[in-house]
């Protein structure tokens, strides 16, 4: 906060106590902002230096060597000294030409100060004009936050609060809120069409790389085209308990908006995050019965159907619509979660991140939709026309799951999540089962063993017997029959017939490319395949055989082995 209420050297040597100063380098530095003041008289001083500086001195622990500023400048800038005032023609002369160059080069100022001066009435001369300097910046934060205050506690919205804005910065002003993709944009007539275009450029497209350009206050900057006119784009981030609900926006037309206005509205984010915070506490509240109603409604369990039916038409069910279940996870084991020990603020910033990407989606979608999310979970029931081809109902149920998943990417969700699909039903009572088939999709996808992130439960081949879970029984005691004594035989001499026979399968019955995939010699390879025929009385050959072993492999996919012991 001191970094940001400063005072440029440029106005601090325009005080009256340094009349008479000469800049002798290091131009391109006067507007960097005091906070302290500090004195040199010994040559070792670097460990006592701090950012924000500016540093005095007589130069008598250096005037035998002077040369020695040519060491000292560079570590002085690193740190952050704002530069220095040296009292010239009491110790030293002049400046060497390579201090002169290498002052000018880093932009570290080097000031010439009268002699008669004394360092006390400097310092008291700075210090007194930052400290009124920072009293000024403080009022203004106050002011701005109490008017601030006062539009929310009346109920104000984004437009009242961009407003404000736009009148204390004399700037085109756009206030975004990500979680649920609104904005509202203050500005002058003429300008509305092409700032529009820019921010919805913004909502649908990842940002390139920003440059930083404010470093104490993570103000992003980018370069706008208006009009054929380079114009900086200053976004402002508002956050609040490390969830990111959006950005001020300040077009910086003309170079006219102080870094200390911009500070003061930085100050002020969190308050307006209060805004978003609300909408949130709102939507969480809607949404906590929504998803109740959805449950209940797509429940196995008849009684909870029958009370989910008695709401309908509070949640704008639409009777006359056949529905399809299309079920979104964050995957258990998605790696920030993981990786991270303390993960509570993740989860949170992901679930904000799922709700901005369910919010873009309902925008986005014309036709019938219901939706809820819950926690780590989004569930969609989508209705059509009861009449509607089959396969087109499919196909727009893909697209959307498409959309959805382009929509993830752009908040960096795509690689967590699994979506599952089911099938559309006419009945209300039967709606329940497309909720069993796009569990059981997401089921298969979480097996890992493809790349795809999307499947529907017409596609998942053998895997739609297999996954249904009143079967689950006789599949464990099918695969049992099948390989059990595989399974034994593989605990007790660790001999990878499993995997062997399983990679046999994969590589198509192609016992040299067994081999390969395995880095297994073809000898030992073959003689598993003996093993595996002796010890579980095996005849590959036999087609019918094969068939079963093939099935037995497949339901290994849906059961949990440890539990088979």
């Amino acid at each position: 906060m001191q970094n940001k209420m400063g005072v440029q050297l440029s106005e601090v040597i325009a005080l009256d106590v340094f009349k008479g100063c000469e800049v002798i380098s290091g131009f391109n530095g006067l507007n960097r902002s005091v906070t302290k003041v500090n004195v040199m008289e010994v040559p070792d001083i670097m460990p006592w230096l701090q950012p924000g500086e500016f540093l005095m001195t007589t130069a008598y622990s250096i005037k035998d060597n002077v040369e020695r500023l040519g060491e000292m400048i560079p570590k002085m800038n690193s740190i952050g000294v704002v530069g220095m005032a040296i009292k010239m023609k009491r110790y030293i002369e002049e400046l060497p030409a390579s201090v002169i160059e290498l002052s000018n080069k880093l932009g570290f100022p080097i000031i010439s100060i009268p002699q008669e001066v004394s360092f006390s009435d400097l310092i008291t001369a700075v210090l007194t004009t930052i400290v009124n300097n920072q009293a000024s910046l403080l009022v203004q934060i106050d002011q701005f936050n109490n008017r601030l205050k006062e539009i929310m506690l009346k109920g104000g919205d984004l437009q009242e609060i961009a407003t404000m804005i736009h009148q204390v910065v004399d700037a085109p002003v756009a206030i975004t809120e990500e979680l649920f993709k609104e904005y509202t944009l203050v500005c002058e007539p003429g300008l509305e069409i092409a700032l529009t275009d820019l921010i919805e450029s913004m909502r649908t497209t990842k940002q390139g790389k920003f440059k930083r350009v404010y470093q104490s206050q993570g103000i992003e900057a980018y370069t706008d085209v208006i009009f054929d006119i380079e114009v900086k784009r200053l976004m402002i981030p508002i956050y609040s308990g490390d969830v990111l609900y959006g950005h001020v926006i300040i077009w910086n037309i003309d170079e006219k908006v102080a870094e200390k206005t911009l500070f003061m509205i930085e100050a002020a984010a969190s308050l307006i995050a209060l805004h978003s915070a609300k909408k949130l506490s709102i939507y969480e509240n809607e949404n906590k019965h929504k998803i109740e109603f959805i449950e209940e409604l797509l429940s196995d369990q008849e009684s909870h159907r029958i009370r989910a039916i008695e709401k309908l038409n509070y949640f704008e069910f639409n009777k006359t619509k056949a529905y399809g279940v299309v079920l979104a996870k964050v995957q258990d084991n998605a790696t920030e979660v993981r990786m991270t020990p303390n993960n509570s603020q993740i989860i949170k910033q992901m679930n904000a991140k799922l709700v901005s990407v369910v919010e873009r989606m309902q925008r986005y979608h014309k036709g019938e939709l219901i939706y809820g999310n819950k926690s780590d979970r989004v569930i969609f029931m989508i209705g059509f026309d009861p009449f509607m081809n089959q396969e087109l109902v499919k196909g727009e149920m893909i697209q959307f799951t498409k959309d959805f998943v382009n929509f993830a990417k752009l908040e960096g969700l795509e690689s967590k999540l699994l979506v599952g699909m089911g099938r559309v039903y006419k009945e209300i009572h039967s709606l329940y089962k497309s909720r069993l088939e796009a569990e059981r999709a997401i089921q298969k996808l979480s097996l890992g063993n493809q790349k795809e992130r999307m499947l529907h439960f017409d596609d998942l081949g053998i895997y739609r017997i297999l996954s249904n879970e009143t079967i689950q029984p006789e599949l464990v005691q099918f695969f049992m029959e099948i390989l059990g004594d595989i399974v034994k035989y593989d605990r007790e001499k660790d001999a990878e017939l499993l995997n062997t026979l399983k990679m046999y399968y994969k590589c198509g019955c192609n016992l040299k490319k067994v081999s390969e995939e395995m880095f297994t010699h073809y000898n030992t390879v073959i003689y598993r395949m003996q093993r595996i025929k002796e010890i579980g009385n095996i005849d590959l050959s036999d087609q019918n055989v094969s068939l079963n072993v093939h099935i037995a492999l497949k339901i290994l996919d849906v059961i949990k082995l440890d539990a088979q012991k």
